[in-house]
């Protein structure tokens, strides 16, 4: 049995939890705003809400401490933590929080909300500890029937339940779908590519790559390999149709490629997880991952915003091809240091020849327009693909307003830059195209 199973109950939407003790916590070393007792309602798959209701001991100190952090509202420290403890006396932590507050002659009320609640448990030892975590999958959504599909195992070692076993970094994640439940669950092995803490967030990345949704995980556990584990429950967005067109796994043809679809993630994962920053591996979403985030975002907006973020998401991806200050296998290096020694003899204004000597050096670089064209003669994107870039790239980001009504040609404006885009993902991960049909904006 998982922790997760237990665990759930605090995930289950409209719930409420009583607490005999609650309180709130100031900065480290600093004492708390109030204890007192409580309740915790799940809101929504993105929201907890909390009442708290206690007499503080010195109302000056909690005034003194709301007007600090409306003072220095950007500094996240200057929030309050909100601390929970059952009857059993197991404690837990239910986020960060900014109440309101309503004063009374004995007890006050305080009253807030919170993204997320975590708690500890406990498992059997292990030899290098353990990841799993959970995802709300739409039942209605076609990610529900790929992982119905994807999610089996051979009939003749078929499990109790349906599972998949996938190799990927030297381990065996193992994935079930309950299809009842309409829940994802990835769990892995703790290892030197697999570190507790950062892998949690890791396998959840692809499937927003993939599915052209935020699916962030509703529940996590982290177990250390003595056995003590950290359980939570996050927010997990909700799914909109708007952004299913720009799912890197839109394929009509390939959509049911069981072989494909898992060597897609497979790639993306060890791209993420190998991705290192000058401070070792990286916690936050790696820069794939955010470019596509902010494609799925803007399809919550206008067609303009659609077109502008796709332009520069897939700019953004292109330099990570080919970095800033890449030299030019072509360049003539002596005929521009040349050309910037006879520039610097002139005598005339001083920025304008510096102007001019940055404009020399950077011929001897490949600008994303050269990066292009070289992506291209290899195969990876398409002469159309680069059009419609170079059609949208210099207009909107200009002030050139995108029509704010379908068309056939702004549609497939629109269609060829998501596809331009589905490739360079593919390029960065080494996982050629596929043929087919593309998908379609939702209103298209």
């Amino acid at each position: 049995m998982s922790l997760l199973d237990d665990f759930s109950r605090f995930s289950a939407i409209s719930s409420a939890h009583v607490f005999p003790k609650m309180r709130l916590m100031a900065r480290d070393h600093e004492p708390d705003l109030v204890a007192g007792s409580g309740e915790l309602r799940v809101v929504s798959t993105n929201l907890f809400e909390f009442a708290l209701i206690g007499e503080p001991g010195n109302p000056a100190y909690v005034f003194e401490q709301m007007r600090r952090q409306k003072a220095d509202r950007y500094d996240g420290l200057s929030r309050f933590r909100l601390v929970l403890e059952d009857d059993d006396g197991t404690e837990y932590a239910g986020g960060w929080t900014v109440p309101s507050i309503r004063t009374g002659d004995g007890a006050w009320t305080f009253e807030g909300e919170t993204e997320s609640f975590m708690g500890g448990g406990r498992s059997e030892p292990t030899p290098t500890g353990s990841t799993e975590v959970r995802f709300l999958i739409p039942t209605r959504h076609h990610a529900a029937q790929l992982l119905a599909h994807f999610v089996t195992t051979a009939r003749d070692r078929m499990p109790p339940e349906p599972r998949f076993d996938l190799k990927a970094l030297g381990q065996t994640l193992t994935f079930r779908f309950d299809r009842a439940m309409s829940m994802l669950t990835i769990s892995t092995p703790a290892s030197e590519s697999l570190p507790l803490t950062y892998t949690e967030n890791w396998l959840g990345e692809p499937l927003r790559i993939l599915f052209g949704q935020l699916v962030f995980p509703r529940m996590v556990a982290r177990v250390q390999s003595d056995g003590h584990a950290m359980l939570a429950a996050r927010p997990s967005p909700p799914w909109t149709r708007d952004s299913d067109w720009t799912a890197l796994w839109v394929d009509e043809n390939a959509g049911w490629d069981k072989a494909g679809f898992w060597t897609l993630y497979a790639a993306l994962l060890t791209h993420i997880a190998t991705a290192r920053t000058e401070h070792g591996p990286n916690f936050e979403a790696n820069p794939v991952t955010r470019f596509h985030e902010e494609v799925i975002q803007a399809t919550r907006g206008s067609r303009w915003v659609w077109a502008m973020t796709l332009a520069s998401s897939i700019e953004g991806l292109v330099l990570m091809l080919y970095p800033r200050g890449t030299r030019r296998e072509d360049a003539d290096l002596e005929a521009n240091t040349d050309l910037i020694c006879h520039i610097r003899a002139w005598s005339g204004d001083h920025a304008k020849k510096e102007a001019a000597i940055r404009a020399v050096q950077r011929t001897a670089e490949i600008t994303t327009a050269v990066a292009m064209r070289a992506l291209v003669a290899d195969a990876a994107i398409t002469r159309d693909q680069v059009k419609a870039w170079q059609k949208v790239r210099h207009a909107v980001m200009h002030g050139n307003l995108v029509s704010p009504y379908s068309s056939q040609e702004d549609d497939e404006t629109l269609i060829a830059l998501a596809d331009l885009m589905r490739a360079l993902i593919r390029r960065i991960v080494g996982v050629g195209p596929v043929a087919g049909d593309a998908a379609r904006p939702a209103n298209a």
